[in-house]
């Protein structure tokens, strides 16, 4: 993490697909990508104490713009939960979320 701690145990992979193929270019504010970034993976490192974190990204059908997965084997979002993930500040109310200081990202 930024303290140079780890941030996943030795039971988790993290499998890297960023550079498989041509990416266009991103045209943005470079300290919020990476911000953007930095947050979808250590939200995914927080919560998947076993199994996988992976990250991929490719160019849309257009050609005209960049998407990025990040997926993994943690515990997921309880489905009643869903509806509220994209509304700022919503956190799950539950007690591993709760152990972890975040950004509200489920």
């Amino acid at each position: 993490d930024k303290n140079g701690r780890r941030l996943v145990g030795t039971n988790v992979m993290i499998m890297n697909g960023m550079c498989t193929g041509k990416l266009p270019m991103v045209f943005g504010d470079s300290y919020k990508i990476t911000q953007l970034l930095y947050n979808l993976v250590t939200n995914a490192a927080k919560f998947t104490t076993s199994g996988s974190i992976s990250l991929s990204a490719r160019e849309d059908e257009a050609g005209s713009m960049l998407e990025i997965d990040v997926a993994d084997t943690g515990k997921g979002i309880h489905p009643e939960a869903l509806a509220n993930i994209f509304e700022p500040f919503s956190q799950v109310e539950n007690k591993d979320a709760r152990s972890f200081q975040g950004i509200g990202l489920g």
